[in-house]
Parts: C-alpha cells; structure tokens; sequence
C-alpha cells in the first residue's frame, strides 16, 4: 500500500533531507518531524495552487485563513541506522470532497519506500470573539483546479467525515481520562491554535507503549484557547482528547509492531 501509488504519480514537490537526531526517534523517522515538516509541504503547495508566493491566506473579506487539518494517517516502516542518511520526500496535492484539500507524501530511503503520510485540510478563520473554541470554515479569496484525490485518500476524508458524524454532541466522562496542561510555547503554532502534531504527541504521552509505532490516523474536531487542559482518554488502539467540558477535539486510532 504504500508504494503503489507513488510509483505512478509525478510527485508536485521533491525534498531531499539528511537525517539527523530532528528528524529521528529511537525506531526510525521522527512523527514529530515528519507532521511538521509535511505540513509546511502541504502549504507551500496550497499556496502554489493557489498562484501566490507567501502562506499568508485570505478570505474574501481580508479575514485571515488558516489552511487546518482535518485527518492525517501516517504510516512507517522500521527502519534502524538511518543517522546520516538522505531521505527523500514525494508530495502532491489534491481535491477531497468539498473544500477539503489533501496532500500525499511519500518517505524514500535508498530507493525504497520507508513511510507515507496523508493529510486533510480546509480553510478556517476566527469569528469575532477570537477564541479557538469558534473555529469557522471560510473559503479563500482565489480559487484553484486541483485534480481529484486518489482512493486512499478519500478513505480517510471518508473515514474522517464518519468520525465527526459519530462523535458529533458526544461528551467524554473526563473521571476516565488523563489531565494534560498543553503549553503554550511548544504545544500552540504561530496563530495560537493548538499545532496538530500535539495531539499525537499528547496520544503518544497516555500510550506509554515501547512498541514502535506502525500507523497513526487523527481526526481532528476541534481546538482549544491557550490556558485550558486537556483530557486524554485511552481503550486499546483508540485514544480520545477532549477539553475541559467534555467536547471531544479529536479521535487518534494506532497500530504498533508485534
């Protein structure tokens, strides 16, 4: 699954990286680095698609736009003694359902596919208030012809606009669930939204597992202001976050190695 496309597809963007401790962890590529690093590709190209230089968006009204991930499904392979060595990323971009965008990118290691990761977005703004508690869709002020998203792809817009059905008005029992303070320095991005690695990273924090991680897919359902906890609650591969008031912010389902 996870050279099949990529063998097929001229990949939109080409980025060589030497990996160094960054971009590692003690069972190979770094899920912190990678969510980052694609995510910055996954702009760059929206931005391209979008015929402007810089990764300031607008909506029609002069609004500020924030392109904000829906789903993101990341899948490795171990791969032991990668200090030093070159890893090519193969990204793209394409049309989901909606105003939904998605992004696949394709991990390389001396010719072979060693990871993928694929990732949802739409384009979000502030209302009035400026809390990340009303986090509205808003459409930017130029539009784009994208082609249409692979089948993988759509599976998760799919399997991302079934969990928000599910999970729609659902609260958690926060007894059953971990208190994390996020802090506002490492955990929130430039706007002051909580960045989405954090909520893997958060997951990883409960998980508390040694195996090494196979698959990880976010759904993710909501933000939260600067200062608030969060509740982590875990049952076998399924981990749920939630904020103070029970509100469900994202659901993270994971596969680990035998």
């Amino acid at each position: 699954m996870l050279d099949a496309y990529s063998q097929s597809v001229s990949p939109a963007s080409v980025r060589q990286q030497i990996l160094g401790m960054q971009q590692l962890c003690p069972h190979g590529l770094s899920e912190q680095w990678l969510l980052g690093a694609c995510g910055d590709i996954h702009w760059q190209l929206l931005a391209r698609s979008l015929g402007q230089e810089g990764l300031r968006f607008k909506a029609a009204d002069g609004r500020p736009l924030y392109a904000a991930f829906c789903a993101t499904r990341l899948e490795l392979t171990l791969s032991a003694s990668l200090l030093g060595e070159e890893v090519t990323i193969h990204s793209n971009i394409a049309a989901a359902s909606g105003p939904k965008v998605g992004s696949r990118h394709v991990f390389r290691h001396q010719g072979g596919v060693i990871g993928s990761l694929l990732m949802l977005s739409t384009f979000v703004a502030h209302d009035e208030t400026g809390s990340n508690r009303r986090i509205v869709r808003a459409l930017p002020s130029k539009s784009c012809t994208l082609p249409a998203a692979d089948p993988d792809l759509m599976s998760l817009d799919r399997r991302a606009r079934n969990t928000s059905r599910g999970l729609c008005g659902q609260s958690m029992q926060l007894a059953n669930g971990a208190r994390i303070e996020p802090s506002y320095s490492l955990d929130f991005n430039a706007v002051g939204l909580l960045y989405f690695p954090s909520f893997s990273r958060i997951a990883e924090s409960v998980a508390q597992c040694p195996k090494p991680l196979m698959m990880r897919e976010v759904v993710y359902l909501g933000n939260l202001d600067a200062g608030e906890a969060l509740y982590v609650q875990r049952s076998g591969a399924e981990t749920l976050i939630a904020a103070g008031d029970g509100r469900i912010l994202a659901q993270v389902n994971e596969k680990r190695s035998i």
